[in-house]
Formats: C-alpha cells, structure tokens, sequence
C-alpha cells in the first residue's frame, strides 16, 4: 500500500554508514519492517526513536503549526 503524501514541507539529509549497517537495513527491507527501502527504514526508526526520548522527557515536545504559506513555524519551545 501506498503511504500517503506528505502535508508538509521535508528536509533533505545525508548521512553514513557502514557496509555493514547498509547490509542489516537491506536485510529490514527484504523482513518488511519500518519500510520497503533502507531510506524510509531509517527516517521511520529515527522518527520512532525521537518519539521515544520524547514520552522519556529527554527532549521536549514542540508545538507546530502551519502558517499561511504551508510552513511549518514553531508555536512552542
């Protein structure tokens, strides 16, 4: 299925890892868990893991809003 287009605006980030990370994403990918590529596998673990630090109180929740122009400005620090 499909997942649904994206409400809002997404950055662009590189990152790296080692061939053997890339291998164990690969493996997640063929398992179908937090996604159908390596891309969408880490951006789903990092989405979940900062979800986590969140409900933990190791980072504060931040309140966001979308302005006029369809950008996301933050409401709460």
């Amino acid at each position: 299925m499909a997942r649904p287009s994206n409400t809002v605006e997404s950055l662009s980030m590189t990152i790296t890892v080692t061939p053997q990370m890339k291998q164990y994403l690969e493996d997640l990918v063929v398992k179908g868990l937090y996604g159908s590529s390596p891309a969408e596998i880490v951006r789903n673990m990092v989405q979940k893991c900062v979800r986590e630090h969140i409900a933990e109180k190791d980072i504060k929740e931040r309140e966001w809003r979308l302005n006029g122009e369809g950008k996301l400005e933050l409401v709460r620090d």
